[in-house]
């Protein structure tokens, strides 16, 4: 893979050199050279290792860019974890649940706040594989969770949220300007803008998103009414953008379903649809998803699990329970409990 003439170059430079080929033929992201870039500077005792594996062959090519890309995800994730350091989950719930309560909205499942798993939801935007200059959104951004995950782990011109509720969009706007003035931005490549943006408003009403490649919405939660206007909605997308739902697909017959699976996220098992636009004509799109080889991450989808199931016991905890803002369902009973997904509302 390194070429002739690489047995003379030092292990750092042939780790760099490495980066730049996998970038290249796109088997990596820009972002993710970049984060490979800050191991080797760090000089990680573990890419010495893989790089003396891969050389001696003691390991085989798809083994070894698994880990490779393990090793991007868990500096991307220590970034992510650093930016969000004042923003958790709790903070979430609680934002959510005050506002709620404070314009009598708690009985508006759509409403209920969530957070998306960072590696999993990762290894769905993995999947996709989106090209550089791709543009992200995610409706029902809460405190922009997904909207970090995918500007860390791939090279999106944009990543945007929209949000309908003030104080979740208000958290947003201060994660927002930490990543822009905390040191993060320098972490990723800076030959793409990294733009990040978080807008208040309805994903039915206010804000457009027709301009968007990849298309994210965790809706666990949302009604039939919410999931029907978003289903028109993304009729509107360019033929071959992606769009990912939880626990319910899209009823729009101008997209297929390229991939149906039972994510492990935080609370349990999430079934995880990701579509694509068909061609005006109603043919597919070129392009297949990228193969990644299973892990305990997700299981294949059961066809005689009843994905109806997964969101009629949807509620939230007691409401004198500090956790009554979360996902909260029977996982046994193909549900969903106690999220972790950064979509919880229009």
């Amino acid at each position: 893979m390194l070429g002739a003439g690489s047995d003379s170059l030092t292990e750092p430079a042939k780790l760099l050199l490495l980066a730049s080929l996998l970038a290249k033929d796109r088997i990596i992201t820009e972002n993710g050279k970049a984060f490979l870039k800050e191991l080797i500077l760090r000089r990680d005792p573990r890419l010495l290792l893989l790089l003396q594996a891969f050389e001696t062959k003691d390991t085989q090519d798809a083994a070894f860019l698994d880990t490779i890309y393990r090793l991007i995800e868990e500096e991307a994730y220590r970034l992510y974890t650093e930016l969000f350091a004042e923003c958790s989950l709790e903070t979430g719930k609680h934002l959510s649940k005050a506002e709620r309560e404070q314009n009598q909205l708690t009985d508006v499942k759509s409403l209920i706040y969530g957070e998306v798993d960072f590696h999993s939801f990762a290894r769905v935007l993995r999947k996709i594989n989106p090209k550089p200059g791709c543009v992200f959104y995610d409706l029902g951004s809460g405190t922009a969770k997904a909207v970090f995950v995918a500007r860390f782990m791939h090279d999106f011109s944009a990543t945007l949220g929209i949000e309908i509720l003030g104080s979740l969009d208000t958290a947003a706007q201060v994660v927002v300007e930490r990543f822009n003035g905390g040191g993060f931005r320098p972490m990723l490549n800076t030959a793409f803008s990294q733009d990040v943006k978080c807008m208040k408003g309805s994903f039915l009403n206010d804000c457009p998103w027709d301009d968007g490649d990849v298309i994210f919405a965790n809706s666990t939660c949302f009604d039939d009414e919410l999931m029907e206007g978003m289903s028109r909605e993304a009729g509107k997308l360019k033929p071959g953008a992606f769009f990912i739902t939880f626990t319910k697909g899209l009823s729009s017959e101008k997209f297929e379903v390229l991939e149906r699976k039972r994510y492990k996220m935080s609370w349990g098992p999430a079934t995880v649809f990701i579509h694509r636009r068909l061609n005006h004509d109603g043919s597919s799109a070129a392009g297949t998803l990228t193969e990644i080889a299973d892990d305990d991450s997700y299981n294949e989808y059961d066809d005689a699990e009843n994905d109806d199931d997964e969101d009629d016991d949807e509620d939230e905890d007691d409401p004198d329970d500090d956790d009554d803002d979360e996902i909260d369902d029977d996982v046994d009973d193909d549900d969903e409990d106690d999220g972790e997904d950064d979509d919880d509302d229009e």
